[in-house]
């Protein structure tokens, strides 16, 4: 099934263009609207939850506006709900195969997949407490028995023009919080280059986008350049950033990982430069080759190198005043593993190391009502392998901000990989 099936992009773009056209009474509105009564479209575009120039800038500086920063305090504490939020998502799934799925994790086989994807409610309280502390909390409950937990501490000192701060706690890294590629998408889901675990063919399993716990400090030479660098345990053996681990670590291992960016703000473009050196451990006895891993570093250790590039151009094809902005973003990872030393690697295998890459490219409209229709292209290349070594996605969607507190959006996907497949996705998000 090399070709997506015809009627999947009229389809899509009859429903986007009709959501484009729907009418709107109002601003979805979260805990910094009404902290300084604004509505959300001042930080954020074309949608909640993706920031536009002003809101990255708030970001940046720990949650506070200029003016405060010049006053030498932070808004006045008046009531809870300037700190307090709460966003809820749920939605629909469906998804075709071109290949029937055999049977496992529970599941019988199947061509077809579909049904209500599972909700989550996430409570964020955050914001400026002093002239110089901020705290950021962020508690998802995914399922009945999934918590996720971002909370970190952050000290700002400097001024608008030049500044410098420091993270630290369980956060997201670069990705969902960076510019130019690096913020959340405008879509439901992330490029496969920020989000995929594997990028190579190795057993390390690592995603940019997973979250860390560590510390990062930052210095913004003028209000839009800013470098950034990072220390954070890493991932553990199935790729998280912050499971428990051993003593409460997220990695079970004493090595750290190292992340450096420089990011570039041009107005609502930009670009962003990113560099990321990690170790990840394989568990002891795992069998390679009919050889049971020791359990020792020369087996088992493996070190890793991703880095690339993010960027966007945000101009105006049509009348800002009546349709909106126009937006062109892509972005390049290279990924490269370093097998351990006594790996037992066989002869199939040609080298130790193993090169993986992966880009994306889109392009967006935004629409009047805090809406938007995207269409993105993804493909990761994975080489040393024989065959089944690339992947393409396609996606195809729309958002549109509905009344005061609510976000619609539409994805449409086609895969070309070993088992092709299409499908769509459907979401609803709440904020307050």
């Amino acid at each position: 099934m090399k070709n997506p099936p015809r009627l999947m992009p009229l389809g899509l773009a009859v429903i986007t263009s009709a959501l484009a056209m729907a009418p709107i009474k109002g601003w979805a509105i979260a805990n910094w609207a009404r902290k300084y009564n604004v509505d959300c479209a001042t930080c954020h575009s074309p949608a909640v939850p993706r920031l536009n120039e002003f809101g990255h800038q708030f970001r940046k500086m720990g949650y506070r506006m200029d003016t405060e920063i010049q006053a030498g305090k932070p808004e006045a504490y008046k009531e809870i709900g300037n700190f307090l939020s709460v966003r809820f998502r749920t939605g629909y799934a469906a998804e075709r195969f071109s290949d029937l799925q055999t049977a496992g994790n529970g599941f019988n086989s199947f061509r077809t997949r579909n049904g209500f994807r599972a909700p989550d409610v996430t409570v964020f309280y955050s914001g400026a407490l002093t002239k110089n502390l901020s705290l950021f909390t962020e508690i998802e409950v995914a399922d009945v028995d999934e918590t996720e937990l971002q909370v970190f501490g952050e000290w700002f000192s400097g001024n608008p023009d030049h500044y410098f701060t420091a993270r630290i706690g369980q956060m997201h890294t670069l990705s969902r919080i960076g510019w130019a590629g690096f913020d959340r998408p405008t879509g439901i889901t992330t490029p496969d280059a920020l989000a995929a675990a594997k990028l190579t063919t190795s057993p390390v399993s690592f995603s940019v986008g997973a979250d860390q716990r560590g510390v990062d400090l930052a210095y913004s030479f003028t209000p839009e350049s800013r470098a950034i660098v990072g220390v954070y345990n890493g991932v553990n053996q199935q790729g998280s950033g912050i499971a428990g681990n051993g003593a409460g670590f997220g990695d079970n291992d004493n090595a750290k990982d190292v992340l450096v960016a420089f990011e570039q703000m041009l107005a609502e473009s930009g670009f962003t430069l990113f560099g990321y050196y990690g170790t990840w451990d394989q568990a002891a006895g795992t069998v390679v080759n009919g050889v049971p891993l020791p359990d020792n570093n020369k087996f088992t250790e493996f070190n890793f190198l991703r880095a690339g590039a993010t960027a966007s151009w945000v101009f105006n094809l049509f009348d800002p005043k009546t349709v909106g902005s126009s937006e062109l973003q892509a972005g390049y990872m290279f990924a490269k593993d370093f097998y351990p030393k006594s790996y037992p690697i066989g002869p199939a295998f040609d080298g130790k190391d193993r090169n993986g890459q992966a880009f994306w490219i889109g392009v967006e409209q935004r629409l009047p009502h805090s809406s938007a229709v995207f269409y993105r292209y993804d493909h990761v290349s994975r080489s040393n392998e024989a065959s089944g070594g690339e992947r393409q996605r396609h996606a195809l969607g729309a958002v549109y901000t509905y009344e005061q507190y609510l976000r619609l959006s539409l994805e449409g996907f086609y895969y070309d990989q070993n088992s092709d497949s299409f499908g769509g996705l459907l979401q609803a998000m709440f904020n307050y």
